[in-house]
């Protein structure tokens, strides 16, 4: 009985230390703020910023294997490439999971992170989530970046 149990405990155990295989989408932007001044290349120079840093959160993370994809259009997002393409490359790359996401700028002073996770085996979302963030400048995009890398790890994903 004892070698049945350790044999459980030890299969539970590999279970748990099997790393989630993650494909990481590049985010769409979309800003309804109505801001005269056009900020379309700040907004693109932080767009890509927020990606690094939420690839470098979640590549932090020693459960998870980030895998990269590549598009034909150059950029990755569910907007440009689409749902179904996205989760085609995903799991040819050997992701179990993709992200994809979109920030939206709602106002001068307020933002938000809009983000999924879809587990590609079963074609359902494990969450998705709206995180709101205050301010458009450079650190509250990171900050907004580096909070939802947090909780994609700590909602997201199976443990």
């Amino acid at each position: 009985m004892l070698a049945v149990a350790a044999a459980d405990a030890f299969s539970g155990f590999a279970n748990a230390a099997e790393p989630v295989t993650l494909a990481v989408s590049d985010f769409d932007f979309r800003d309804t703020s109505g801001e005269v001044r056009d900020q379309s290349a700040e907004h693109a120079k932080r767009l890509k910023a927020l990606g690094i840093t939420l690839q470098e959160g979640l590549s932090a993370v020693g459960r998870l294997n980030i895998v990269p994809m590549t598009c034909e259009t150059g950029r990755c997002t569910a907007g440009t490439a689409g749902l179904e393409a996205l989760s085609i490359k995903a799991r040819d790359v050997g992701a179990t999971y993709l992200l994809i996401g979109e920030v939206r700028k709602l106002s001068t002073l307020v933002g938000g992170v809009k983000f999924a996770v879809l587990d590609l085996t079963s074609n359902k979302p494990t969450c998705d989530r709206f995180l709101s963030y205050r301010g458009d400048t450079d650190e509250a995009w990171r900050r907004a970046a580096a909070f939802a890398a947090q909780d994609i790890e700590k909602h997201c994903l199976p443990k």
